[in-house]
């Protein structure tokens, strides 16, 4: 993998954790125009989701601490980035690694997303 710029993977973190945030992550025009025509998403259940799928989720509450624990952003290639990190609930249960990928074609849009439950 190669190194990714200071700058690129502070902006990667800042919109990964947009996803987080129910002002972002339940703003369908924001959503759309982050995530990638083919985005793809494996929950932390086992569900998939489509990129329909994802536009039409309903407000909902969201128990995230910020910052996103063990927060890592490399490059795959040129214009793809892995994002890496565990979310970690505020009241302490339903932990998860988390993993990203997302793709720059002018802008960073979001690829897919895999949620796995973390054990601790």
């Amino acid at each position: 993998m190669m190194e990714l710029a200071h700058d690129e993977a502070l902006t990667l973190q800042a919109m990964e954790e947009a996803m987080w945030r129910p002002d972002t992550r339940f703003d369908r025009r924001y959503m759309d125009a982050v995530l990638a025509e083919n985005f793809h998403e494996v929950g932390q259940s086992g569900r998939t989701y489509t990129r329909e799928d994802t536009l039409e989720l309903r407000t909902a509450e969201i128990d995230i601490t910020f910052p996103l624990r063990d927060f890592s952003a490399v490059a795959i290639c040129e214009d793809v980035a892995l994002v890496t990190y565990t979310a970690v609930p505020e009241r302490g249960r339903g932990a998860s690694h988390r993993s990203s990928v997302w793709v720059n074609d002018g802008r960073w849009k979001l690829r897919f997303h895999q949620a796995t439950p973390a054990d601790f």
